[in-house]
C-alpha cells in the first residue's frame, strides 16, 4: 500500500524523520531507545499521523522502519565514507600515492581499484562495521575475477574502510577486526561522523 503514498508525501515524511532522528541523536541510540524513537514517530503528527491516511496503521511502524529509517542509516554512512578520498585512505594506510584506476558501479559502489608509481595495486572497499565480511568479499571478488590485477604472482593490497556510524564499537571490537583481517593481509580503516 505504500506504494500509493504521494512522492511529494514521501519526501515530507523522510525530511521529517531525518530531522527528528538527528535531534534525537538516533545514529547513537541503542535498542530500547531506538524501539522508543520508533514508538514516537508512529504516534506523531507529522510522520505516523499522516501515513495512516495512505496505509493501514499496522504497516506504518514497517514503513518507517524500513524505509525511512533505513534509507537515514544509509545516509550516514555514505557521509562516514565520504569523509575521506579513496586516494587519501589508501596513502595514510600504505604510505604511497596512488591514482584510481577503477570504480565500482551499482552494487560494487564503494570498491576502488588503485595503482600507485611504484606499480602496487591497491583495492579499497566500504562498508559497515556490521558487515565487515560483505566488503572483504567485494574486495576479494574483484581480485578472483580480474586476473589482470594481478602482477607477478602479486595479488593487490586490500583495504577495508568501514563505516561506525550509528554503531557502537569498543576499542577492544576494533582490535579484533583489525587481528582478524590483519592475519588474512588485509588493512582496516574506521570512520565514522
Amino acid at each position: 500500500m505504500a506504494s500509493t503514498l504521494p512522492k511529494n508525501i514521501q519526501r515530507k515524511i523522510k525530511r521529517a524523520v531525518f530531522k527528528k532522528a538527528d535531534e534525537f541523536g538516533y545514529r547513537e541510540c541503542g535498542r530500547i531507545e531506538s524501539g522508543r524513537f520508533l514508538d514516537q514517530l508512529v504516534d506523531d503528527p507529522e510522520v505516523g499521523h499522516v501515513l495512516v491516511e495512505y496505509m493501514a496503521k499496522e504497516k506504518v511502524r514497517t514503513y518507517i522502519k524500513d524505509g525511512v529509517l533505513n534509507a537515514y542509516a544509509k545516509s550516514l554512512t555514505q557521509k562516514a565514507l565520504a569523509s575521506s578520498a579513496p586516494e587519501e585512505t589508501i596513502c595514510d594506510t600504505f604510505g604511497e600515492v596512488a591514482t584510481i584506476i577503477q570504480e565500482g558501479k551499482g552494487k560494487q559502489n564503494g570498491l576502488y581499484v588503485l595503482r600507485a608509481e611504484s606499480g602496487n595495486i591497491y583495492v579499497l572497499s566500504s562498508g559497515t562495521v556490521m558487515k565487515w565480511e560483505t566488503a572483504l568479499r567485494k574486495a576479494l571478488d574483484i581480485i578472483a575475477n580480474e586476473p589482470n590485477l594481478t602482477i607477478n604472482n602479486k595479488a593487490p593490497s586490500i583495504c577495508l574502510r568501514l563505516s561506525m556510524s550509528g554503531q557502537s564499537l569498543t576499542e577492544a571490537d576494533k582490535v579484533h577486526i583489525i587481528t582478524a583481517l590483519g592475519a588474512v593481509g588485509v588493512n582496516a580503516v574506521f570512520c565514522g561522523l
